[in-house]
């Protein structure tokens, strides 16, 4: 009977050594159908696929326009002559996007986001004009969050290490993850945690050429992202180094090879020993 238990005991532990990374959506859910990257409409196409695929996350972008209200876009330029940190809201807020969808306010996709209050969000707050102006912006976002009552729901992102070090100074012990898509990265695991960063977020190419700060990370106990991931070869590759969560524009094709990669114990066994 002993023996028994110890071989479960065994075969159990193998198996968590097995888990799958978590999925979170680029700028909501918005390739399939069709939608406008960063509306409402694929915020809640993501809050769908939560539902029924059990997508854990959505990411999305931040702006603070030139008369103060905190917007959802992702680049700087709109169209010619209109700027998310430049131009008025007044102004922004009469843009149409190719699908049909308007911009919306960081207030609106609180709201919104409230309706599945187990479904994350991660807001990346884009990089702004100086550092006094991103210290402004972290905390216009983090009053909001707290005003709606979101901070156990949202997951603080950017590419701005002074950000990301203003997130941790004004909401202590919210989630924040360091952005970067640099080969010569100043920030590495360690470097983070001491800064109390939450997890790491580096593009493919970075990963793939420090493949030690994966193990790293894991060892102090912050999260690694891996972006941009968009075909099952990655997903393979982030299965076997243990990368927590994988970031994709084809969050339902992903995910649901994901699910299927979880199921078949001997591929991942077989991936680990190949790709490690």
């Amino acid at each position: 009977m002993k023996k028994i238990l110890f071989s479960l005991g065994i075969a159990t532990i193998a198996l968590a050594g097995f888990a799958q990374p978590k999925v979170l959506s680029h700028r909501g859910f918005y390739t399939n159908p069709m939608t406008d990257e960063n509306s409402l409409q694929a915020l809640k196409q993501a809050q769908e696929l939560h539902k029924t695929m059990g997508l854990e996350a959505c990411e999305f972008d931040v702006h603070k326009t030139a008369d103060g209200e905190l917007i959802i876009y992702h680049n700087n330029e709109i169209k010619k002559g209109l700027h998310c940190q430049r131009s008025k809201w007044t102004d922004i807020q009469k843009h149409v996007l190719p699908y049909g969808n308007k911009i919306p306010t960081l207030r609106e996709w609180f709201a919104q986001a409230k309706k599945t209050p187990d479904f994350k969000i991660a807001l990346e707050m884009k990089t702004h004009a100086s550092a006094a102006k991103e210290t402004e912006v972290v905390h216009d976002i983090v009053a909001l969050a707290k005003e709606m009552d979101m901070m156990n729901q949202v997951m603080f992102l950017s590419f701005s290490i002074h950000a990301c070090k203003e997130f941790v100074r004004q909401a202590p012990g919210c989630y924040v993850i360091y952005n970067s898509a640099s080969l010569h990265e100043k920030v590495d695991p360690d470097s983070a945690k001491a800064l109390g960063f939450s997890a790491i977020s580096y593009r493919v190419d970075v990963f793939l050429n420090h493949p030690q700060y994966i193990k790293r990370a894991k060892e102090i106990g912050i999260e690694t992202y891996l972006w941009m991931v968009e075909d099952e070869y990655l997903v393979d590759w982030a299965t076997a180094h243990d990368i927590t969560w994988i970031t994709t524009d084809f969050s339902d094709r992903i995910l649901s090879y994901t699910k299927d990669l979880a199921k078949d114990k001997k591929k991942v066994k077989r991936l680990k020993k190949k790709m490690y």
